[in-house]
C-alpha cells in the first residue's frame, strides 16, 4: 500500500494521506484517507454521462426494448434511464400541422401487463409525407378518437382517410371523410 498523491476532500488543507484501499466491483481502484477514514474512487466512470447515451436510448426505444433491458445493455440504472427518457421527451416539439392537407387516421390496439388490459393508440399521418402529426393513447372510445380528429379539423383538411370504424362517421363530416 503506497501513498497516493490524491488529497482527501474531507481533510482539506491536510497533507496528502490517501492510500490504496482495494477495488470496486467494476475493478476501479479505491482510496482511503488515513486521518478521517473516508473512501473514494480516483476516476468515476458513469455510463450515463457518455456523449452518445441519449442516441442509444432513442434507438433502443424505437426498437421496442423495455426499460430494464435497455438499462442492462447500457449499464445504467433503471432510475437513471427513466430520468433520461423524461429529459429527452421534454425536448420533443409538437409537430406542425399544415392547412389543407390530406390525412390518414388509424388506431392500433395493444395491451399493458395483461392481455385483458387493452389500450388504444390513435394516430394521424399526413398522407403524402407519412409524418405523424398527432397521436393519442387511451380506451377505444369517441373521446380518444375525437382528440385527434379535432386537431385535424382545425387544419381544414382536404380529406381524412380512415378505416371503416363506425365511430369516425360521428366525428368527421361526410365531405372530409374517405375510407381506405
Amino acid at each position: 500500500m503506497g501513498l497516493n498523491s490524491t488529497r482527501c476532500y474531507r481533510c482539506v488543507g491536510e497533507i496528502k494521506k490517501m492510500i490504496k484501499y482495494g477495488k470496486t466491483k467494476s475493478g476501479i481502484q479505491r482510496y482511503i484517507c488515513k486521518l478521517c477514514k473516508k473512501t473514494r474512487v480516483e476516476n468515476y466512470n458513469y455510463q450515463a454521462y457518455k456523449p452518445d447515451i441519449n442516441n442509444n436510448i432513442i434507438l433502443f426505444t424505437k426498437e421496442g426494448l423495455g426499460i430494464r433491458s435497455t438499462a442492462r445493455i447500457l449499464k445504467i440504472s433503471t432510475t437513471t434511464l427513466l430520468k433520461r427518457i423524461v429529459s429527452i421527451a421534454r425536448n420533443i416539439h409538437q409537430p406542425v400541422i399544415s392547412r389543407g392537407k390530406i390525412y390518414e387516421v388509424d388506431e392500433l390496439c395493444t395491451y399493458i401487463r395483461h392481455k385483458r388490459n387493452f389500450i388504444w393508440l390513435v394516430y394521424a399521418l399526413e398522407k403524402k409525407s407519412k409524418n405523424v402529426v398527432s397521436f393519442n393513447v387511451g380506451k377505444r372510445t369517441n373521446k380518444t378518437l375525437s382528440r385527434i380528429v379535432d386537431i385535424l379539423k382545425l387544419s381544414e383538411p382536404k380529406k381524412i382517410f380512415t378505416d371503416k370504424l363506425k365511430n369516425y362517421k360521428y366525428l368527421i363530416d361526410e365531405n372530409f371523410l374517405q375510407h381506405i
